[in-house]
């Protein structure tokens, strides 16, 4: 006889504590539920980390410091829960199927102008610095990637030395940004949501910008939307065209890491594929110096 798994919920204690009532589960991932929820009649989320999500605590403590400025605003929290404004139903991939890319860049440089902006109080302390980030890929390249992909695998890691050395103004990083974590806010605007919580380099927060939307194959193998992005990001970012790409190509050896880590399903072997071609086309782009 199999014994039925109890659905997850929102505790009773939070529940009274925050008044919350319609509370439905929106999300179930790897590392949090998410649920919906009323509190006096505004619409609200609520968030709770797994065992296995708690790398994402950093994450908390960068939107409790953002404190609404480009980023989600935390109403209240209690350990391993946050109680979060709800930012409603449109995300930017949505979005950038109805307008293209060109429009939704310029989206994510708004949120990102915002997420960067300075602030009077000091960051956290618990921000996750970029060189631990990055330990997944240093990992598989220490022990080695199969034949068929060692080469861009040990290209993007190198790479990805190569710029944490050279880190020459630190800040806190959302770390995540890309079309699925930029949502219409009810309040107006743009805003991100589920940060990482980084602690480095300015152009890492638009790495993960140049393998999304997601499935977007074509527009992600496209070395003119590549160089496109590098070339606004850096504008914006204050800094040099190849700067940006090298640390998308970096990103893009990371994410294969992880993606290798949790064994390939069709969907992961669509992602590792993909990034694992935007890396070489990025190789190549770096090679003949279309960007500065």
């Amino acid at each position: 006889m199999t014994q039925s798994l109890q659905a997850p919920s929102v505790s009773s204690v939070l529940v009274d504590a925050w008044g919350l009532s319609n509370i439905r589960l929106i999300a179930d991932t790897h590392s949090s539920f998410v649920f919906r929820a009323t509190q006096q009649e505004l619409p609200v989320i609520v968030k709770t980390l797994k065992p296995e999500g708690r790398g994402e605590r950093p994450g908390m403590d960068f939107l409790r410091w953002r404190d609404g400025l480009g980023a989600i605003k935390v109403l209240a929290q209690e350990d391993d829960t946050a109680l979060l404004e709800d930012a409603g139903h449109l995300t930017l991939r949505t979005y950038h199927g109805q307008v293209g890319d060109v429009i939704a860049t310029e989206i994510i440089v708004d949120v990102l102008q915002r997420l960067h902006a300075p602030s009077s109080t000091p960051f956290p302390a618990a921000l996750t610095p970029l060189h631990a980030h990055f330990g997944a890929l240093f990992s598989l390249e220490k022990a080695g990637a199969k034949a068929s992909i060692a080469d861009v695998i040990d290209w993007s890691a190198s790479i990805a030395r190569h710029m944490l050395a050279e880190q020459y103004v630190i800040k806190p990083l959302h770390g995540d940004l890309h079309h699925d974590n930029i949502i219409g806010g009810e309040r107006g605007g743009w805003i991100a949501i589920d940060p990482q919580g980084l602690l480095g380099d300015p152009a890492y927060d638009v790495a993960n910008v140049f393998g999304n939307p997601l499935y977007a194959t074509d527009e992600i193998l496209d070395p003119q939307r590549a160089i496109r992005l590098a070339r606004r990001f850096a504008t914006a970012l204050d800094c040099t065209a190849s700067k940006i790409l090298r640390f998308a190509a970096a990103h893009a050896g990371l994410s294969a890491a992880w993606t290798l880590q949790g064994g390939l399903t069709p969907s992961g072997q669509i992602n590792l594929d993909e990034r694992l071609g935007f890396a070489r086309m990025a190789r190549s782009i770096l090679a003949e110096q279309f960007v500065d």
